[in-house]
């Protein structure tokens, strides 16, 4: 999956990876699977990554570390697919 995500770092693309694993498989394999990542697939991933984001707020409100780490995927997802999934 990372040479699907070139623009993702190592660690990115890892955590990126299990986190589609543990929450949406399925997307994962179509992902795998595909020559490329459609704009639908793509914006899945964001509502994946989302959720996981919102599941790792503190009791007020604010992203716990992993929470931020997550945060920080998203911003970067979000750029690369808001140029290469228009």
């Amino acid at each position: 999956m990372h040479s699907r995500f070139r623009f993702l770092g190592t660690e990115q693309a890892a955590l990126l990876n299990e986190i589609l694993t543990r929450r949406k498989p399925a997307l994962l394999e179509r992902v795998r699977r595909a020559d490329s990542v459609s704009s639908s697939d793509a914006e899945e991933i964001m509502t994946v990554m989302s959720e996981e984001f919102t599941n790792n707020l503190d009791d007020d409100w604010e992203p716990t570390e992993y929470g931020r780490t997550v945060s920080a995927l998203m911003a970067q997802f979000n750029a690369a697919r808001i140029q290469e999934w228009p």
